[in-house]
């Protein structure tokens, strides 16, 4: 069995034992088979460097899923991980130190088979924190999904594009998105309002937690939230409003303060696909949302004023016209002074 050792003249020599080398050995087996070992399979050795896991040494199980690394350095600093390929996955065993006295540890890798569809993933779990600010909700969603197959859930890719196992649908407008753990932060994509991966799901339970903002844009806000996957239990925690004013369809649970109302369902598994709705009542809204509000009364008061007075002079004028069409069109004194001449002409002529 040949062990292909690489950059461990890298590690540092502080706590080294002089003359000392150990010794990580153990076997592979297929979790999905009650333990079956893993002939042939690839197991790799990685050892903490400056942060990171490198890959220090590599090697190749034998009929009995056995392997071992030989000959590495003794060092209290470094922490050796050693890990077996299958299906494209990547299974990490335990940690290993060394300690003074102790230099050989065996450990037991375990790797599972692959099923692509249906997806066998349910949430055990779902907790939905409302904290209410002024126009905006600051949400905290903690979900732990589990995978209760023997298999590793790895989806099924269609038209050539990556499979996706994992979606989270995000309220309309979500913004600020951030993970709790930085391996999911890495792993999910936002696409189209949905938080997607193509992470594999190994059999077992995983924690995750996503902080997200959604801004409030009217004075009555309503939060809906649609369950991805099969959820047995659903928390609804509202912070920073009075319990008067929430209203969830999922059963209340209590108050804990005035200030806080919590709801929970832990009753029958809800479907994918349910809806989980809560109306806020009355909310604080930022104050651009007021400037943009006032700025556009202004404009129809403006508007509005215009449209008036253009009206008003309107009828202004029809008005002025009417009343120059009433008078009467009086004689005037030139013509006056003409016809009183005339009439003394026609009087001074004798009769024939």
């Amino acid at each position: 069995m040949g062990v292909f050792l690489l950059l461990l003249t890298q590690f540092a020599a502080v706590g080294v034992v002089d003359g000392a080398v150990g010794e990580i050995s153990g076997t592979a087996v297929n979790g999905s088979q009650d333990g079956a070992p893993l002939a042939g399979a690839e197991v790799v050795l990685r050892a903490s460097q400056n942060g990171a896991f490198v890959p220090v040494a590599e090697t190749t199980t034998d009929s009995q899923g056995f392997f071992r690394f030989a000959d590495l350095p003794v060092d209290e600093g470094v922490i050796f991980l050693a890990g077996v390929n299958r299906g494209g996955i990547h299974y990490p065993g335990p940690r290993v130190r060394f300690r003074p006295g102790r230099f050989t540890t065996h450990v037991q890798l375990v790797a599972y088979d692959t099923v692509e569809s249906p997806s066998p993933l349910i949430s055990r779990r779902h907790e939905i924190s409302l904290q209410c600010g002024e126009g905006f909700l600051e949400v905290t969603e903690k979900l732990l999904i589990e995978n209760p197959n023997p298999a590793t859930f790895v989806g099924k890719s269609h038209d050539d594009r990556p499979p996706v196992t994992l979606r989270l649908s995000l309220p309309e407008g979500v913004e600020k998105i951030t993970f709790e753990r930085e391996f999911h932060g890495r792993n999910f994509q936002l696409q189209a309002g949905q938080l997607i991966t193509d992470l594999p799901w190994q059999p077992g339970s995983r924690e995750l937690t996503i902080i997200y903002r959604v801004p409030v844009e009217q004075r009555y806000s309503v939060f809906a939230r649609v369950l991805d996957v099969p959820t047995d239990r659903v928390v609804v925690r509202v912070v920073g409003k009075n319990e008067s004013e929430v209203v969830c369809n999922v059963p209340k649970a209590g108050s804990p303060s005035g200030l806080e109302t919590v709801f929970e369902h832990d009753g029958a598994t809800l479907p994918a696909g349910y809806e989980i709705s809560v109306r806020l009542g009355a909310m604080p809204l930022r104050f651009e949302t007021y400037a943009r509000w006032m700025a556009v009364a202004m404009l129809v008061v403006l508007v509005g004023g215009s449209v008036v007075i253009a009206g008003v002079r309107r009828l202004r004028r029809a008005t002025n016209r009417d009343k120059d069409s009433s008078v009467p069109i009086r004689p005037s004194r030139t013509a006056g002074r003409r016809s009183r001449r005339a009439h003394r002409i026609t009087s001074s002529q004798p009769n024939r």
